[in-house]
């Protein structure tokens, strides 16, 4: 284990002197890295063991079984029970500490405690999923779950090229690398990105969203780029629950571009953003009218996390507490339905960072010499602010558990906060020695995750 992390921590120096330069190969170089540990994920992660897997696949499943598409047919019994198979024949309650059940429950309905349906979930990724299936032709259960996985893997791909364009915009090349190479070895984020999830596809519409709101900011013709910010948002909604910040994003990103952006560019284009608004809202209305059933069902849907009413399970201290820390946790490393974390004393350490990087943004805002750089400070504080807003008021009010994951939209702007807050504290002519501390860091985390959780959890 020393041998690899000094190797890696050795890998990671030698990769600085292109992310201060911001070379166009970085970012190919960057996903290539992500896509070599993805594929080593989805090689070693068993069948049915990221979070739901099972429900998400009979969903696409019955979906791609049909031989014409009725979104109110969601749901077969007897696939659940052949699911059900699967995961015992693949030993998955023994990482519960569970004994197999003999026999194998009829459906999910049998395994109420970690199993539930998804007959109210939106329908945008299963659709894409099942479409992926019926053009592969692919009927075995499990083959049909790998095929997803490098689906999943395929659109993580494209999100960490939207973090690195919307970081280049607001602070530059040395920004863009550093942060897209931070989310590139981040090992919660490269296993959910390998996995039968929508949460998937809702990263990439926050990265898309990152990227398209920096570019709003700095002078990109307003009316396009609110169309795609539009689009991404009504792609995420309709994915995800954890999509319901993005129409909070939507409202807010406006406006710091009104206050921060490059003010001509914005007001010279209002009569072209009022007609791409006017064109959205007919749009949506049509919309609306055909997917009325899925309007309904998404309602349903978001009603788990709408109640606006405190749960008795919210007033204890003690629970805000435990909730915050448990949604820390899983954002860094708790793999297999958060059942197996990082060492405690690493996840203390990326507390620790978090805290201290936000104690850097907030000195960068007051330094004359990161001037150009507090519209990109607004703007992703913004984003993060409303992301993590949205999970406690979803979650944590409604005496819900933590689930680090619905913090991966904004990761793009996290990320890119950690890397300029990291650095922030020091002065310029320090900063390459800066990046290679934080790199190095990251990249042991990522060797301490694989080598102390994810290898010993699954071979």
């Amino acid at each position: 284990m020393r041998r690899l992390v000094s190797t890696l921590t050795a890998y990671a120096g030698s990769i600085i002197a292109g992310l201060v330069a911001g070379g166009r190969s970085l970012p190919t170089l960057i996903v290539l890295i992500f896509v070599l540990r993805g594929a080593l994920a989805i090689a070693i992660v068993p069948p049915w063991q990221h979070p739901d897997e099972p429900q998400h696949l009979a969903l696409v499943h019955v979906l791609a079984s049909e031989t014409e598409l009725d979104l109110s047919d969601r749901r077969d019994v007897n696939l659940e029970h052949r699911i059900l198979r699967s995961m015992a024949a693949h030993g998955w309650w023994r990482h519960y500490e569970e004994r197999t059940p003999d026999p194998v429950p009829a459906s999910f309905d049998g395994v109420p405690d970690h199993l539930a349906t998804t007959v109210n979930n939106p329908p945008v990724y299963y659709l894409l999923a099942s479409a992926v299936l019926t053009l592969g032709g692919i009927e075995d259960l499990v083959t049909q779950s790998y095929a997803l996985r490098w689906m999943a893997l395929a659109l993580a791909a494209p999100t960490l090229l939207c973090i690195w364009a919307g970081t280049r915009r607001l602070f530059g090349p040395w920004a863009a690398g550093g942060a897209t190479l931070l989310t590139a070895v981040h090992p919660q984020f490269v296993l959910m990105s390998t996995a039968v999830n929508p949460a998937v596809l809702i990263n990439l519409c926050g990265a898309v969203f990152w990227w398209q709101a920096a570019r709003l900011l700095t002078g990109a013709p307003a009316a396009a780029t609110l169309a795609v910010l539009t689009g991404a948002t009504l792609v995420g909604v309709f994915t995800k629950r954890a999509g319901a910040p993005l129409v909070v994003m939507l409202a807010t990103v406006p406006m710091i571009a009104w206050a921060r952006g490059r003010i001509g560019q914005w007001r010279a284009s209002w009569p072209a953003v009022v007609g791409a608004a006017g064109g959205l809202v007919v749009i949506g209305l049509l919309a609306a009218d055909w997917l009325w059933p899925e309007v309904a069902r998404l309602g349903a849907s978001w009603s788990y996390g709408l109640k606006f009413s405190l749960a008795a399970r919210a007033r204890d201290w003690g629970f805000l507490r435990a909730f915050t820390a448990g949604l820390s946790d899983s954002a860094w490393l708790v793999a297999g339905w958060l059942r197996y974390p990082a060492p405690s004393v690493w996840l203390t350490l990326m507390r620790v960072l978090v805290v201290v990087a936000a104690g850097g943004c907030l000195i960068g805002l007051r330094r004359p010499a990161m001037a150009a750089w507090r519209t990109g400070f607004v703007l992703a504080g913004a984003l993060v602010a409303i992301q993590v807003a949205g999970v406690y008021g979803g979650l944590w009010v409604n005496g819900y558990g933590p689930q680090g994951h619905y913090l991966f939209p904004v990761i793009g702007p996290f990320m890119a906060l950690v890397w300029v807050g990291m650095h922030a504290w020091w002065p310029r002519q320090y900063w390459a020695y800066v990046s290679i501390g934080v790199v190095a860091f990251f990249v042991v985390f990522d060797a301490v995750g694989w080598g102390h959780v994810i290898l010993p959890a699954y071979l």
